[in-house]
């Protein structure tokens, strides 16, 4: 019987195994209760204890404690004490205790290896991976992200098939970064992912310069909107032609793709509309960040020098080169400032002229 027994619970081939271990698990409590009911029963109709006799033997028999201040008496007793708990019960529970440890270890595998469900809400979920060392750019990422107040705390899961073949490394795991292996085309991976309840979604561009990895990136953009997900998705954009594209398909934010630079993204997703800003520094194209060296150094508030700037249509200062420390510092409000150059972001129609203009408006 134990022979019998063993197989039927322990086998890789017994029909338990070919079911989830949560089943395996429902099936082995109820086999306990069942056993731990039926000695209750014998002992209250065969040993004439009280409910609570028979409930008290049962349980210290179970797990094989055994205190002796209550036992079976009578052959009968001792025949179904053997019967029911010796070789249904205790057996049994052994075989609960090793499909615990089974399902944690099948968890924990399936959390690692990237087929866990997660069962996340509003939280951040970046999609795909970006070009070069993604485990940078992504460290990048999330450091940026969690660096803002409001999502200092958010959870981040990453659907991705970079790491398919390994674990999640370290350096994201670190971080608390979850991930499903998959992509956006996988149903079932993207249901893991849970775009429904996601705060945001970033989708990575999987190129810088192919515009064919636009296409993939509109194609995720549809398939997290047919997903249920109505909350904003920052996707990247090799070209700038198709930022209307992305914004009809339901892109709230389309961006440059920028995989040097993941605080364009992490901008995006903390503060909407500020990585535009921060796209045109880095572009020949609109504004530009100017440096302004001075003929000699000028000493002031700050506000007297933004007023002067500003008022005369130069540009906007955002920082000086400090000349006592040679520093560069940026918008130092409030303060008195010794300059002997100056940042500004100037418009394209003033490039030629602004440093000129500057030492003019300063009376330097």
């Amino acid at each position: 019987m134990l022979s019998l027994l063993y197989r039927w619970f322990r086998s890789p081939r017994s029909r338990l195994h070919e079911v989830t271990l949560g089943r395996r698990l429902g099936t082995l409590v109820l086999w306990v209760a069942a056993v731990c009911a039926a000695h209750v029963i014998a002992m209250m109709v065969l040993e004439g204890m009280a409910l609570r006799d028979a409930l008290w033997l049962t349980a210290t028999t179970i797990v094989t404690v055994g205190y002796g201040d209550l036992f079976a008496k009578t052959d009968a007793g001792r025949l179904a004490t053997v019967g029911f708990m010796y070789i249904g019960g205790i057996f049994v529970v052994a075989s609960l205790v090793s499909a615990l440890v089974d399902w944690r270890m099948d968890q924990q595998e399936r959390k690692a290896n990237g087929t866990w469900g997660w069962k996340l809400s509003n939280h951040l979920l970046l999609i795909g991976e970006p070009s070069g060392d993604a485990v940078q750019h992504l460290c990048r990422l999330v450091d940026q992200v969690r660096a803002h107040e409001d999502w200092r705390d958010t959870q981040i899961l990453l659907l991705t098939r970079a790491f398919e073949t390994t674990r999640l490394p370290t350096a994201l795991a670190d971080r608390g970064v979850v991930h499903v292996t998959g992509s956006a085309a996988d149903a079932t991976a993207l249901a893991h992912a849970g775009p429904d309840r996601a705060r945001t979604s970033l989708v990575f561009s999987s190129s810088e310069t192919d515009r064919e990895a636009t296409a993939r990136v509109l194609d995720t953009v549809l398939r997290l909107r047919e997903a249920g997900q109505t909350t904003a998705i920052v996707a990247e954009c090799v070209d700038v032609g198709d930022h209307d594209r992305l914004a009809r398909l339901g892109a709230a934010q389309p961006i440059r793709v920028m995989h040097g630079y993941p605080e364009v993204a992490a901008r995006a997703i903390v503060s909407p509309g500020s990585e535009a800003l921060i796209e045109q520094l880095f572009t020949a194209e609109g504004d530009e960040c100017r440096r302004i060296d001075l003929p000699r150094m000028w000493e002031g508030t700050w506000l007297d020098l933004l007023t002067r700037i500003a008022g005369a249509g130069i540009g906007t200062p955002i920082g000086y080169l400090c000349a006592d420390t040679g520093a560069v510092l940026a918008n130092p409000v409030g303060r008195t400032i010794r300059a002997k150059a100056l940042f500004l972001i100037v418009g394209d129609d003033r490039q030629v002229t602004a440093a000129r203009d500057t030492v003019r408006t300063l009376s330097l």
